[in-house]
């Protein structure tokens, strides 16, 4: 992908801006934040016009109605709860709408450096998943951090985990949902390099997916191994040239995971819950079982004791030390009270089922439901579907999977006019929205600064391939 008709400075810039951007994924917040502000203005710069140009980009102009939805949403909560204090955070969400726009004009139109991406999100991998392999095997990171440091057996949900590693992450254990985002683009970097197939490629290719998954299983980070495992197999069906590595690698993967789980304590106990509890789940979908499960509201009254300033502990308090809504301590087990929160997640939408409750609602508005039987309250429903549901409604939650379903199939049926690199990166693409997306994967909040921009560079890129037949 050749940089034509435009300043070179500016496309470096921008290429480089890109190029940062899974840096400062493991940076935080802050410094994510402002390299999505810093992609959006030099995308404006770079595209001009072309950027807000809407004649023939459909699917661009339903994103934007997408966007629209939100602030509405929230603004007709707002009108009903003066207390709300959304407005801005749904102002603030736009800056999603432009990275979608930029990544879209940059892919398009020929000037993304996709190899400098690529080999970027291979170092920072590479980084995190050796580190935390080594966090795993010394005991300590090689910045020093101790794994586990800091937990307590007498307050289990104080935020120290004995079953979580994060290397330099300290104690954010994003470590393997990280890894499970972008480890497909480190590997399609490998076809896109060599052209041939040969020693150092196959056994390069076979390699580096048993590190990532080492990653992944060392974190702690159970679902994102679970989706790992999903996309290396699509990967296998998808890619020819990786495919023979690629199944030497999981059969390696599969013999460290049994090996580990039987030679390591808080391995075998965390993986085997999340066994137990899956079938937990599926019992659960063919009959439903009440069972004591105290834990989670207990849980969160420790959350909440030192946190008197926070929105949603004020309400737990309101609702909970004053006894003006009744406990009830009935639920299904199902992971970390997953299915509950489920549960809690529709009757939530149901109050508001076409435009949603707004953006960020959720930890709200659930606790309205807490008189119910089989309740549980949590920050967000830990589901994509779910939360769009409850947040923008049927409404928002049709157009943005149908955007997706359309993106998705147009592209699919072009395929064979794209060009070598093209198709790799569709596929990749292809694999990471089937990953992110998949309806029975609990989740972060869809609405997080590092979920929204994973989630729409990943649809602007997608949106962006262009058909070679025009």
């Amino acid at each position: 992908m050749n940089i034509k008709n435009a300043s070179f400075i500016n496309s470096k810039t921008l290429n480089i801006l890109f190029l940062f951007f899974p840096v400062a994924f493991l940076m935080g917040n802050a410094v994510l934040n402002i390299n999505i502000l810093l992609i959006c203005i030099t995308g404006i710069i770079v595209f001009r016009k072309k950027i807000f140009s809407f004649k023939n980009e459909r699917l661009s102009a339903v994103i934007l109605i997408f966007f629209i939805l939100i602030l509405f949403s929230t603004l007709i909560d707002i009108s009903k709860d003066p207390k709300n204090d959304h407005f801005f955070k749904s102002i603030a969400y736009f800056r999603y709408f432009f990275l979608f726009l930029v990544s879209s004009c940059l892919v398009r139109s020929g000037k993304f450096k996709i190899k400098y991406f690529l080999v970027s999100c291979l170092v920072c991998l590479l980084f995190l998943s050796l580190d935390i392999i080594y966090q795993f095997l010394n005991g300590s990171d090689i910045f020093g951090f101790v794994a586990y440091e800091g937990y307590n057996e007498a307050a289990p949900h104080s935020g120290k985990s004995k079953y979580h590693l994060a290397g330099f992450l300290k104690h954010e254990y994003i470590a393997g949902g990280y890894i499970q985002k972008f480890f497909v683009f480190a590997l399609i970097l490998i076809p896109i390099i060599w052209k041939k197939l040969d020693k150092q490629k196959f056994l390069i290719s076979t390699v580096l997916p048993i590190i990532f998954f080492s990653g992944i299983l060392f974190s702690g980070n159970r679902m994102p191994l679970v989706m790992f495992c999903v996309s290396i197999l699509l990967m296998m069906i998808l890619i020819k040239e990786l495919r023979l590595s690629l199944g030497i690698a999981f059969l390696f993967c599969v013999l460290i995971f049994t090996t580990s789980i039987k030679t390591n304590d808080n391995l075998r106990v965390y993986y085997k819950s999340f066994y137990n509890n899956s079938s937990a789940m599926i019992a659960l979908m063919k009959k439903f079982v009440p069972q004591k499960y105290p834990e989670l509201e207990k849980r969160r009254e420790e959350n909440c004791i030192e946190k008197s300033n926070d929105l949603f502990c004020e309400h737990f308090s309101k609702y909970f030390k004053n006894n003006k809504v009744q406990r009830k301590y009935e639920t299904p087990t199902y992971g970390s009270g997953h299915w509950v929160i489920y549960l809690t997640a529709i009757d939530v939408w149901t109050d508001n089922p076409i435009i949603g409750n707004g953006i960020k609602s959720f930890r709200i508005k659930c606790l309205t439901k807490l008189h119910l039987p089989n309740r549980v309250c949590e920050s967000h429903p830990h589901n994509y579907y779910l939360e769009l549901l409850n947040d923008t409604g049927l409404l928002g939650a049709l157009l943005l999977v149908c955007a997706i379903f359309y993106l998705i199939t147009n592209k699919f049926f072009n395929f064979k006019y794209y060009e070598k690199n093209e198709k790799l990166l569709f596929i990749c693409l292809l694999i990471i929205i089937i990953a992110e997306f998949f309806p029975l994967k609990s989740s972060g909040s869809f609405f997080s600064t590092t979920n929204s921009s994973f989630i729409f560079l990943i649809l602007g890129m997608l949106n962006g391939l262009k058909k070679i037949k025009e």
